[in-house]
């Protein structure tokens, strides 16, 4: 199911520093509010230079669902259809890939401490919201598709936990399997 996530991994990746933090922006975790509050930005070898970064993950469920929404609001289409190309792995994008991917894709240029942060941590970096939902979305008939949040609740324990990023991927990569 998960054989194509190379094509989400060949694009710029890119960390960017706000004040004091360093952080790591991923879709539908707060990446366009953090985008537009970045001070600093690092692409690519760059992330080299950086010591320490923080990594807000959201819940993953909640994630799959906006980020699945996200992209049938952008390219017109309609969920549950979507829903059933994604399980059949005919449609891939990073808006509702695992988490977990975008930390592989860190990971090809940065291999040391990270910490990962539930995604209400974002308050304490920037006070602006774009992209805030407004009012209650239904979406009848589609759930959350284990093989794309199952590394992501794994990656919860980690919460607030100052870990070594190459540690994270080596112990998280088989539940991608």
């Amino acid at each position: 199911m998960l054989k194509h996530w190379n094509k989400l991994l060949n694009t710029d990746c890119t960390v960017i520093g706000i004040r004091k933090h360093v952080v790591y922006p991923i879709f539908r975790v707060g990446s366009s509010s953090l985008f537009a509050t970045a001070d600093k930005r690092y692409v690519n070898d760059e992330i080299g230079q950086c010591r320490h970064i923080d990594i807000l993950i959201r819940e993953p469920r909640e994630r799959f669902l906006s980020g699945l929404e996200q992209y049938c609001v952008k390219n017109k289409l309609e969920i549950g259809e979507t829903w059933h190309l994604v399980k059949e792995g005919h449609v891939i994008d990073r808006h509702f890939a695992p988490q977990f991917m975008w930390l592989m894709h860190l990971y090809k240029f940065y291999k040391g401490p990270v910490t990962l942060k539930p995604f209400e941590y974002i308050k304490s970096i920037t006070n602006l919201h774009i992209n805030e939902r407004k009012g209650n979305h239904v979406r009848l008939n589609v759930t959350p598709l284990k093989e794309f949040i199952d590394v992501d609740l794994n990656l919860m324990q980690y919460y607030n936990r100052k870990v070594e990023l190459s540690d994270l991927i080596k112990e998280n990569k088989n539940v991608l399997s």
